[in-house]
């Protein structure tokens, strides 16, 4: 009896957790369609702000008021799937009024061991808003590069919003060079980014190749109050080399058919997740909520060994390590910036 009892109890329980999961499914997808609404644009900011509070209104009003829950369940099911279909209409461009450091696409050509890189940025900063913005050609030997780290930019309170970026480093007959790949929005004149405009086809997507004075300069010294931190990779040169080379190969595509960034499915960490599906002993599931979240990736490249610890050290510790924040702003935006940065590292 009291077996019967307890299978009719978490028969209730699990029919109970069934149907919450599905009606918080379906406010969250009602909460996208009124954003998707919002956002849309080919439509007058009067006028998609007043259609999204009609459709959030009518929407509230049929599922009051509507006795069959399914019918209505079915409409609001359909209207969602229209809603998505109309965002299709917005398309992505190279083709827009860009921020100055936004302005040029970098341009990658591989031939042989031979990589010239067009759209190379540096920034000489004044201040974070005031700076120099300048684009030049970079070349290098593939075969020379030979080391690449992990970096993450913590900019908020919030633990799962971070900016992540690569940066490699080459062994050239002049000594050590190091430059920075970073997935961003592509801003326009006067954008800034927000999470929730990004899940709404607002953004196109751009890989910057630049100096690291530029991307971790930027992000340090002329960002006083966010914390960055710069892991080493566990990756041979071979594999350094075949990653630039698919990062290369995305930063082609993307000046032929340019893309949308999008908040948790096309971010800077899932991107760079992509690209190192050739690299990694198993596979990686990118749907990982430390992915999709991209201030929890340093914890997942630890877990899955992808970062290069000393022996026995743990997370906390290996992190307390890998800051660089403090000791950037201690040097200053340097020639000698990169060298600085890797102090804790002997300069490797």
């Amino acid at each position: 009896m009291e077996a019967s009892r307890f299978k009719t109890t978490s028969s209730q329980v699990a029919q109970l957790s069934l149907h919450g999961i599905m009606w918080l499914t379906v406010l969250l997808l009602i909460a996208w369609a009124v954003g998707a609404i919002y956002y849309f644009e080919f439509l007058p900011a009067p006028a998609s702000d007043v259609l999204a509070l009609m459709y959030l209104v009518t929407t509230a009003t049929l599922m009051l008021r509507w006795p069959n829950r399914i019918k209505w369940l079915r409409v609001t099911m359909a209207s969602v799937v229209v809603i998505y279909l109309l965002t299709l209409l917005q398309r992505p461009s190279n083709e827009r009024n860009w921020a100055p450091d936004n302005a040029q696409l970098a341009n990658v050509k591989i031939r042989g061991d031979d990589v010239l890189i067009d759209g190379f940025r540096h920034t000489v900063y004044r201040t974070e808003t005031d700076a120099d913005i300048h684009f030049r050609k970079f070349d290098f030997k593939l075969s020379q590069l030979e080391k690449v780290w992990f970096v993450v930019q913590r900019f908020t309170a919030l633990e799962g919003i971070a900016h992540n970026f690569l940066t490699f480093g080459l062994q050239s007959a002049d000594g050590p060079r190091y430059f920075s790949v970073s997935i961003e929005i592509r801003r326009e004149q006067g954008e800034s980014f927000s999470p929730i405009r990004g899940l709404y086809r607002q953004y196109e997507l751009i890989y910057i190749v630049a100096d690291e004075r530029d991307e971790i300069g930027g992000r340090t010294v002329m960002r006083p109050d966010d914390q960055v931190f710069m892991f080493p990779c566990k990756a041979s040169p071979e594999q350094v080399q075949q990653l630039f080379v698919e990062i290369a190969q995305r930063i082609q595509q993307l000046n032929d058919a340019p893309r949308f960034y999008h908040s948790l499915l096309n971010n800077c960490t899932n991107c760079i997740v992509r690209h190192t599906y050739t690299l990694t002993p198993k596979p990686i599931n990118w749907l990982d909520p430390r992915i999709v979240l991209p201030g929890y990736a340093d914890r997942f490249a630890f877990s899955n060994d992808l970062l290069s610890p000393e022996p026995d050290q743990t997370f906390s510790e290996f992190q307390t390590q890998c800051r660089i924040d403090q000791i950037a702003r201690r040097a200053g935006i340097s020639e000698d910036f990169s060298a600085d940065i890797r102090v804790r590292f002997n300069g490797l």
